[in-house]
């Protein structure tokens, strides 16, 4: 259903993520062992809220920008799929951290 639409726009403090796969093989075709790096959730920001308002009234904007790798937990976000391709929600506070 989502499909029929051109384009997801996140809501205030949400960023919408294209999660980043971990190869279970090598370019070999060996199969890796499963480890604590390969737990960690890695992903590109691909679309950012405009931000929302604190408990103060004070505008919160979101701390990261589209297109760069972030660190997220290993559970939570909402699981969206989108013109054949899964993408994930999260609030911004909700990443751990920004990769460089």
């Amino acid at each position: 259903m989502l499909s029929s639409f051109r384009r997801i726009t996140p809501l205030l403090n949400r960023v919408m993520i294209k999660r980043q796969e971990i190869p279970n093989k090598s370019a070999g075709g060996i199969l890796l062992p499963e480890t604590k790096e390969r737990d960690m959730q890695i992903g590109e920001v691909i679309a950012i809220g405009p931000g929302s308002y604190d408990e103060q009234g004070n505008f919160q904007e979101i701390a990261v920008k589209v297109g760069q790798k972030v660190l997220l937990p290993p559970y939570g976000g909402t699981s969206v799929d989108f013109k054949d391709e899964k993408y994930s929600i999260y609030k911004d506070s909700e990443i751990l951290a920004v990769l460089e």
